[in-house]
């Protein structure tokens, strides 16, 4: 009896621990997160930039980031080309910006929708979106949305941060001294359908310009930190250092931001950040509880040989 009661108790613990179903993280879903663009012709008559970063991580795993990087000219343009062929050729330097990177690295699609203006950022299975940078010199009109719902309800923030073309085309001592305020243009700013707000940029400093931004759009603030650290190299001319202030759009309900600038001295850095929860919680997994098993087995076996052998002095 007095044996009985002990393996009792250790048939007891390993029924228990053979009950528990090891349980295992699900990986993100594929296109949980995406973003739609809508391009359109690029409005200046010389090569202007137009790059944008992706960044992704694996399930728990490591960040990696790919840059597509085109040069858009309007001059270049037959008359009549349709948007889309700009699409093509944004949604080409994107993969190819992800040459370099290991198969199993490449953790996002990019897809032109048909031959429309338009593509789609988003994850593979196993890869979650962490942010976007979109950085537009060209001067075009650019519609940024989720297709089912708002960005606040799918947790994705945005910035807008105004920025001079010139600090990417000015070249040192093969130009004239660099300007530091805007040309001469407008500034319109939608959220889905609404009514658009509009800033003049005549003259006015790219801070003056996002403070009359923030002070029109209700769910805006002007902030001197950026959303998320920005990218650091030595070539400024496209990874532009932050310059102190951003439009920061946290909770927003819409759909659509839409982002329409005609000051040909003015870029803009347009920035998302998606969630970035999918953080699995410890389990039990099924070696640990092989490893459970057998130390109780060697207890049970030691309490029987310990209470024998007190038995047999």
């Amino acid at each position: 009896m007095k044996f009985i009661q002990p393996l009792s108790f250790v048939l007891t613990c390993v029924a228990a621990c053979m009950s528990l179903s090891p349980a295992y993280a699900l990986p993100t879903p594929e296109s949980q997160d995406l973003l739609r663009i809508h391009n359109t012709l690029p409005r200046k008559a010389s090569d202007a930039l137009f790059s944008y970063s992706v960044e992704w991580r694996i399930d728990e795993g490591e960040i990696f980031r790919a840059t597509g990087l085109s040069f858009l000219n309007a001059a270049k343009l037959k008359e009549g080309t349709p948007a889309g062929v700009v699409t093509k050729k944004l949604v080409t330097s994107l993969k190819d910006g992800m040459v370099q990177l290991d198969p199993n690295w490449r953790g996002i699609h990019v897809n032109q929708i048909a031959d429309q203006a338009e593509f789609t950022i988003s994850n593979k299975e196993g890869y979650s979106l962490t942010t976007i940078t979109v950085r537009d010199y060209s001067n075009q009109s650019i519609r940024y949305d989720l297709p089912a719902h708002s960005l606040s309800a799918e947790g994705v923030q945005a910035a807008i941060d105004l920025v001079l073309a010139v600090d990417v085309e000015y070249l040192d001592k093969f130009s004239a001294q660099k300007p530091n305020t805007a040309s001469e243009g407008e500034i319109e700013i939608t959220l889905d359908d609404l009514a658009p707000i509009k800033v003049k940029t005549d003259g006015k400093t790219t801070r003056q310009l996002e403070a009359e931004i923030a002070q029109q759009l209700t769910t805006a603030h002007l902030s001197e930190l950026p959303l998320y650290p920005g990218l650091v190299t030595n070539d400024t001319r496209n990874n532009k250092p932050f310059d102190g202030s951003e439009v920061q759009l946290l909770n927003i309900p819409a759909k659509s931001l839409t982002i329409n600038i005609t000051d040909p001295a003015l870029g803009v850095l347009t920035k998302f950040k998606f969630r970035d929860d999918n953080y699995s919680v410890k389990v039990f997994e099924p070696r640990f509880i092989l490893l459970l098993v057998a130390a109780l087995g060697v207890a049970a076996g030691g309490y029987f040989w310990w209470t024998k052998s007190k038995k047999a002095g």
